[in-house]
């Protein structure tokens, strides 16, 4: 089975336009049943992206039928779109429960940065666009083009929008830079922990038990907390139908040490309850992680 570099973007620009003029013209939940024939056309046509649904559905103890898996389709088609209405500023379809926010604005109010790490778990767009009304801006970091396609989609529906997007996918060293400098002014810096970068450099993952198997997370997170002596906190935004959203905000580590004598092994400590955190909130939320390729691969 292709791991994720090799799999093709599914939305397209202009894909997404129409979806969002026809969310606009017809509500929020009308665009939600049209897509289901959006999800029940991958879940047909996209076998390796089938396959992996069905893995991850048994492995986290749900059941791996076909609908099951164009239910886990169409959660993240319909978050997918989500993430256009909060980057606009539509909140009125929604409702929103924060736990441990407080704890995030005390954090971001102490002059000193801190390091968010998420995961394909829900949506980290309505964290990140929440934190903005709370007066709280998060730059975000990805490595992937859809990020970057998403978002122009997004500033061309609201020009005035500033995404404080930075990307790994050219200048490395430039977007460490950006990071330092963010963090240095105080503000927040939001990464995802739970996919391998496209780089195929094993130094770069740890293996940590993950539903019952071990799985390779980035090592590059840790790496950078650990030269910005910053605090990190897991952050989620988990969907529940038909438009819930709960914001979560654990402490993972006031500050990231890893030990010349054993680095191997802060690393894996680090990488071990960073798993074991998510792996609690896909349990409790089981159709809202959106890995769909081989996640348990060893490639």
């Amino acid at each position: 089975m292709p791991d994720w570099r090799h799999i093709p973007e599914a939305g397209t620009v202009l894909g997404i336009r129409l979806l969002v003029l026809l969310a606009r013209a017809c509500g929020r939940r009308f665009a939600g049943w049209f897509l289901y024939l959006v999800a029940l056309y991958y879940a047909i046509a996209r076998g390796p992206v089938r396959r992996a649904s069905r893995d991850y559905l048994r492995r986290v103890g749900q059941p791996a039928t076909f609908g099951s898996v164009v239910r886990h389709l169409h959660t993240f088609a319909q978050v997918s779109l989500d993430r256009l209405f909060f980057f606009t500023g539509r909140w009125e379809s929604f409702r929103f429960e924060q736990r441990n926010h407080d704890r995030l604005v005390q954090a971001s109010h102490t002059g000193r940065g801190v390091l968010l790490l998420g995961a394909h778990l829900g949506s980290f767009e309505v964290m990140r666009s929440r934190a903005r009304e709370f007066g709280v801006p998060i730059n975000a970091v990805a490595d992937y083009s859809n990020a970057e396609r998403v978002n122009r989609v997004a500033r061309s529906l609201a020009p005035d929008v500033e995404t404080r997007l930075i990307s790994l996918a050219g200048d490395s060293f430039g977007a460490m830079l950006a990071i330092r400098a963010a963090i240095d002014r105080g503000e927040l810096v939001a990464m995802l922990g739970d996919r391998r970068s496209g780089k195929p450099d094993a130094a770069r993952v740890v293996m940590a038990p993950f539903l019952g198997a071990d799985a390779a997370f980035p090592a590059g997170p840790w790496l950078i907390a650990h030269a910005l002596r910053c605090p990190v906190y897991f952050v989620a935004g988990v969907f529940t139908p038909p438009n819930r959203y709960a914001l979560h905000f654990e402490l993972l580590a006031d500050e990231v040490r890893l030990d010349r004598k054993d680095r191997a092994g802060c690393l894996t400590r680090y990488v071990r309850a960073y798993a074991a955190m998510l792996e609690a909130h896909v349990r409790s939320a089981p159709m809202n992680w959106f890995n769909f390729y081989d996640f348990w691969s060893p490639s």
